[in-house]
């Protein structure tokens, strides 16, 4: 068969991860596993999930393990590990001004390996069969994303933008959840969103008309990534305008 990545014909694993498991290990409850609710309907029985998203049958175990698995180790180890400062990694928080948003910023990242990290995941969202991925349809920009993962060429910065977002919604969201991603438009700027654990993931597939956000926050060349941070009220808005509607935690109903 067809390895979707090297498009080479070899044997393809029976297991790849859409999304790493590290991304939302700390949601994880005491038996290991995470629940899986229909967002649209919530009388539907919940589903129990030991190990995240994964699939079978789309790429081979060179691809899978040494490009992809390069892509994750990296991440996991220099991004999302509680002592990366050991690898030179500075983590900082910057309060903010009335005009500039609080955000934990990143020096020191390896600029291709962090953005390439972040586009795999849309990648393979786009190849996912499963339909919680289905919203997730990139046309011709998935053979772009494709080489550029394969050849290991983030490309410019002004392309394919990444842009994380915190939201800290004071605990009147369930913003401590995986939510599959979507596709919105807006003012001619087509983008992707993908929320997972408090993090808003934010992929522009648009070269033109972009949203400020993209033109100022998404990671940069100089090995800086800033993850705005949106607190209270502009988080619960961001939060409902992603999910289309607004859902509260029982406990925060005034909310």
């Amino acid at each position: 068969m067809i390895c979707q990545l090297c498009l080479q014909e070899k044997d393809l694993i029976k297991k790849s991860h859409i999304v790493p498991n590290f991304m939302y290990k700390s949601l994880l409850g005491k038996e290991r596993r995470l629940i899986n609710v229909n967002l649209a309907d919530f009388n539907e029985k919940k589903r129990y999930m030991q190990s995240g998203y994964f699939e079978g049958g789309l790429l081979c175990s060179d691809c899978d393990n040494r490009i992809l698995g390069g892509l994750e180790r990296y991440a996991s180890n220099h991004i999302y590990a509680e002592h990366s400062e050991k690898l030179g990694i500075k983590k900082m928080i910057y309060e903010g001004t009335s005009e500039i948003l609080p955000c934990i910023r990143y020096e020191n990242l390896d600029y291709v390996n962090t953005k390439l990290f972040f586009l795999s995941i849309l990648w393979r969202c786009h190849i996912a069969k499963n339909k919680v991925f289905s919203d997730v349809s990139l046309s011709h920009h998935a053979e772009t994303l494709r080489r550029m993962i394969f050849d290991h060429d983030a490309g410019a910065g002004d392309s394919y933008e990444v842009v994380l977002t915190f939201l800290d919604t004071e605990g009147t969201r369930s913003t401590k959840s995986v939510i599959e991603p979507r596709k919105c438009h807006g003012d001619g700027n087509t983008f992707y969103i993908f929320h997972i654990n408090e993090i808003m993931y934010h992929f522009n597939v648009s070269k033109h008309n972009k949203q400020d956000l993209f033109t100022k926050g998404a990671i940069r060349e100089d090995r800086v990534m800033d993850i705005a941070v949106l607190k209270g009220f502009w988080a619960r808005q961001h939060f409902d305008l992603y999910m289309g509607k607004k859902i509260l935690m029982k406990s925060n109903i005034r909310y």
